[in-house]
């Protein structure tokens, strides 16, 4: 006979009435559960150092933000028109002008030289605009170099004129320091923007493959 107030210790209650003792089945789930694990609503619970979700490439990064990439491509572009226009229209009235002596005609000739290899960082610049507007890495290339280029050039011509013995002081040193500091801006702008990373993850961004946008 039992213990008057239930079954004793060690007997199981469930022996004498037909009913086999309550136990665990298998997970119908398929979550494999670690000895000791506590069930919760069915589930395993998460096992430490193992992703419960898959990550698809370039999990962890950035955003990947155009800004930055755009807005060098812009002033990249806008430069360059402005120098191919400005270089056409000179052209057109040089050669729209007769030219009267010897000196006139050198003059032209050299100026077209000139004119000719202005032209070529302008058709660059262009080039490498609309290469980073379409994410290609070549146009990233282009504008950090050729703007590198123009902030050194801009440095140059704004500190040999101040360090040589020229004679460049007072108000003729505050005009060389401004125009060197105009001249120099767009092409700083351009080379910082072009050099961040945010721009390298938007090109990838959009390589077939590239990971998805936040949210997807």
């Amino acid at each position: 006979m039992g213990y008057p107030y239930g079954p004793q210790q060690g007997q199981d209650p469930y022996a004498g009435q037909g009913y086999a003792q309550p136990g665990y089945g298998p997970d119908p789930y398929g979550y494999a559960q670690p000895y000791g694990a506590p069930v919760q609503n069915g589930y395993g619970a998460p096992v430490y150092g193992v992703a419960p979700y898959p990550y698809g490439p370039g999990y962890g990064e950035p955003r990947a933000g155009g800004g930055t990439a755009i807005t060098a491509a812009v002033i990249a572009l806008l430069l360059s028109i402005l120098g191919l226009g400005v270089m056409g229209v000179a052209t057109a009235v040089i050669m729209g002008s007769d030219a009267t002596s010897r000196s006139e005609k050198d003059f032209r000739a050299a100026l077209t030289v000139g004119m000719l290899i202005g032209a070529v960082p302008c058709a660059l610049l262009l080039l490498g605009s609309i290469l980073l507007f379409r994410r290609k890495t070549a146009g990233r290339v282009i504008l950090i170099l050729l703007s590198g280029i123009g902030v050194v050039f801009s440095v140059l011509s704004t500190v040999i004129p101040l360090v040589s013995g020229n004679g460049v002081a007072g108000e003729e040193a505050t005009v060389v320091l401004i125009g060197g500091a105009v001249s120099g801006a767009a092409p700083l702008l351009i080379f910082l923007l072009a050099l961040a990373p945010s721009t390298g993850r938007w090109i990838r961004a959009g390589r077939p493959g590239g990971y998805p946008p936040p949210g997807y």
